[in-house]
């Protein structure tokens, strides 16, 4: 649990109406990027975290003290926004995946990524990241959620597992595939061929009998 969590515990356990205030600007933002990747419209996204802190708040006006204090408020929260937005899907029927394309036409080819860089090093470069997040989100739904989570949000297998109602062994293995397929499109990408500028070029290479690759640095 973040430090800044228990103190928000402790005051929504005394206090939760005049507390829970706190509650909402730490998650707002958060909350609504994950479901932001899910459903694409920020307006959407409002909706659903809006009526995720409403479900929480009613949540926690039935805990006991001892139960909100010992709350991992983090995942809970995340959980509810992850109801929220399943019930949501269901009656709007939002688009629920974004298929990974790995055309040569695919946006998430213009990335400049190092043919040697992995995924998980990516997650820990800011200008990267960005990129990174880019990818993450033309992943299937399955593992764009769990990987976003677990590198994004910094929740752990458990917590993970906790949000979806799965074994922590199933969301280990999710995000080891989902991770699986962002070093292939990266490997795919720094191994996509130059197009040749005029028939001459072409001509020349195909003469000189090889294919020339785009040579992939790391941004500098």
């Amino acid at each position: 649990m973040d430090p800044g969590d228990a103190d928000i515990l402790a005051l929504l356990a005394t206090d939760l109406r005049h507390s829970y205030e706190r509650l909402i600007s730490t998650y707002w933002h958060r909350l609504k990027v994950f479901v932001l990747r899910q459903v694409g419209s920020p307006q959407d996204a409002e909706d659903i975290v809006q009526e995720a802190f409403v479900r929480a708040y009613y949540a926690l006006e039935g805990y006991p003290a001892q139960r909100i204090l010992a709350l991992k408020v983090r995942p809970w929260l995340y959980k509810i926004t992850w109801s929220v937005y399943c019930n949501y899907t269901e009656r709007s029927k939002l688009q629920q995946s974004v298929p990974l394309d790995i055309s040569e036409d695919s946006a998430f080819l213009e990335l400049e990524a190092d043919g040697h860089e992995q995924p998980e090093e990516a997650f820990e470069n800011e200008e990267r990241r960005r990129e990174l997040i880019a990818l993450v989100d033309t992943l299937p739904q399955r593992y764009r959620e769990v990987v976003s989570l677990h590198y994004f949000e910094d929740l752990s297998y458990q917590e993970i597992a906790f949000i979806f109602n799965q074994p922590a062994g199933t969301v280990r293995v999710t995000v080891h595939r989902g991770i699986g397929m962002l070093r292939k499109a990266l490997e795919y990408k720094s191994s996509a061929p130059i197009r040749p500028a005029n028939d001459a070029t072409a001509s020349s290479s195909a003469q000189a009998g090889r294919t020339e690759k785009v040579e992939i640095s790391d941004g500098a």
